[in-house]
């Protein structure tokens, strides 16, 4: 009986073990999962990095309790190389923003998503800590330009449903968010000169105007169903 007993609380250590590096193999994961669906959305350096260091503070954990696992010894291997370049082209550019309203929601909830994502990050000691703020204020910018480009897109839809009221209110809100920006890049520059020109067009005149982020979305925007572009984030588990 005794020795039944000590092979089964070996049993259960080996368990428990294979049970902390699923845990933080899963967190690594996951994160990697999120980097690369944001792979092609500049949401700059400072968050590609801190997302690579969680990625490898979870499987240098994981490396700890199970020293010998090959595939744990690659994966830190490839991490470590990326983190000595983690400068991306996309970062260069400006976001992508689609022409489709759902979609344009969504693009908006990811962001949000990763940018709570982050600041989670500060609870992590040996996280980089003070590149956190910056990342996430990279993120927030980009979720205004989105938001404000919403709600013009939401305004002309109004303007086709001879909705004048909503329209003139979204056109009014995205006018606000505009203003709050004292250095505008290229892009908030044109909406605030095109916006200016809706609202002092008629009605069915702003309705048939063409904006420069419409252009943009029909070149650039891949053809993705609403499932497809809400997969950023996938289901989370509970650990």
């Amino acid at each position: 009986m005794l020795g039944i007993a000590v092979i089964q609380q070996r049993e259960q250590a080996k368990a428990r073990i294979r049970q902390q590096v699923a845990k933080y193999r899963y967190r690594a994961n996951e994160t990697a999962s999120i980097l690369d669906n944001f792979s092609a959305i500049p949401i700059g350096e400072n968050a590609r990095k801190l997302l690579l260091q969680y990625i490898q503070l979870n499987l240098l954990a994981a490396k700890k309790i199970a020293p010998n696992d090959p595939t744990l010894s690659t994966s830190l291997t490839n991490i470590s190389l990326q983190l000595k370049n983690t400068k991306s082209k996309i970062d260069q550019q400006r976001l992508n923003i689609p022409t489709d309203v759902q979609q344009l929601n969504i693009l908006i909830k990811n962001l949000s998503k990763l940018g709570n994502y982050i600041m989670q990050f500060k609870n992590v000691a040996a996280m980089n800590r003070p590149i956190i703020t910056p990342a996430v204020q990279r993120i927030m910018l980009l979720i205004s330009e989105a938001k404000i480009c919403a709600y013009i897109q939401q305004a002309k839809s109004s303007l086709t449903e001879h909705n004048y009221v909503q329209a003139q209110r979204d056109f009014q809100i995205a006018q606000q968010m505009l203003d709050r920006f004292p250095n505008k890049n290229s892009r908030l520059e044109s909406l605030d000169s095109e916006l200016k020109e809706l609202v002092n067009s008629t009605p069915s005149e702003a309705a048939k105007t063409s904006l420069s982020i419409d252009a943009e979305g029909e070149e650039n925007s891949p053809h993705k169903s609403e499932e497809d572009s809400d997969q950023i984030f996938g289901p989370k588990k509970k650990w």
